[in-house]
């Protein structure tokens, strides 16, 4: 169901440290990919709204690009601030085929020439591949696409109504010959499914030959309700390895050690395949943005 709604402000601080860029704007309440393993579902519980309805029921912000142009144009705003669209749901999730408005919100950083990084998990994002190369051309643009596995089948398990892989590894082939800077953002690894040596490698070389000019991983986390989630998938996926599970999450952080040597094996496969570049991309951050 989609809701029309009217915002007072776009744009909010991201206090992450390890984050390149410390702002960011959502185009959309809600996404519609409904991925079990989602940390944001929590976000609707703000608005007095179960998180259940998080997939089902998708505030559209009719006026998001009036309002950024008016935090834009105010004189303590410095365009070199890298903004992420989008920080909580996919600014390209199939509300967007509708009512564009995250193109709207693109028209808006190419008249301010602000630095942009757009994350997603959806190919509706090559509909905009015209005003992209221009933003890319006149400033800073990152394109991140979202990719935990390769398997199809499982990637219709965790991430029922997402795009298939299929269609992400053509986004990073078509914005890599745009010359669009591209990485991927192969988060969540899943302990004892998608993280075991083999597979990170196989991952990491395909994103590479596809042309990504970087790859982050990290291991799966979780808050609010996704803990129960994804317990709920691993009850039909493979039952014995809940007890696994139940060791490595005493918190709703994986376990240190644990995490660390994998963190370790994937990044020496990175380096190894040259998608090694992430600090890099950002640069333009590193040198301009204050």
């Amino acid at each position: 169901m989609y809701e029309s709604t009217q915002v007072e402000k776009m744009l909010h601080y991201v206090n992450v440290w390890f984050l390149p860029f410390r702002w960011g704007i959502n185009t959309y309440r809600g996404c519609e990919h409904d991925c079990i393993y989602c940390n944001a579902r929590y976000t609707h519980e703000y608005l007095g709204l179960p998180t259940g309805e998080f997939a089902h029921k998708i505030l559209v912000k009719e006026n998001a690009a009036e309002i950024l142009e008016k935090e834009f144009s105010r004189k303590k705003w410095n365009t070199n601030k890298t903004v992420n669209v989008a920080t909580v749901t996919d600014p390209y999730q199939p509300a967007e085929k509708k009512y564009e408005i995250t193109r709207q919100v693109l028209e808006v950083f190419l008249k301010h020439h602000n630095a942009l990084l757009v994350t997603t998990k959806s190919d509706l994002i090559l509909r905009d591949l015209d005003i992209l190369a221009e933003i890319g051309q006149t400033g800073f643009l990152n394109v991140d696409i979202t990719i935990p596995t390769l398997d199809e089948e499982l990637r219709k398990q965790i991430e029922p109504k997402a795009p298939s892989v299929d269609q992400r590894l053509n986004i990073i082939q078509e914005l890599h010959e745009t010359q669009v800077t591209v990485g991927v953002t192969a988060i969540p690894l899943l302990p004892y499914i998608t993280d075991q040596e083999k597979d990170i490698e196989v991952l990491v070389k395909t994103l590479a030959d596809k042309g990504a000019d970087y790859v982050i991983v990290d291991m799966l986390n979780f808050r609010g309700e996704a803990k129960g989630r994804f317990l709920d998938f691993l009850q039909h996926y493979d039952s014995d390895l809940i007890p696994k599970y139940e060791t490595l999450y005493q918190t709703n952080y994986c376990d240190k050690q644990y995490a660390k040597k994998i963190r370790s094996l994937a990044k020496k496969l990175i380096k190894k395949y040259k998608v090694d570049n992430y600090s890099k991309m950002f640069s333009y951050r590193k040198k301009k943005q204050v």
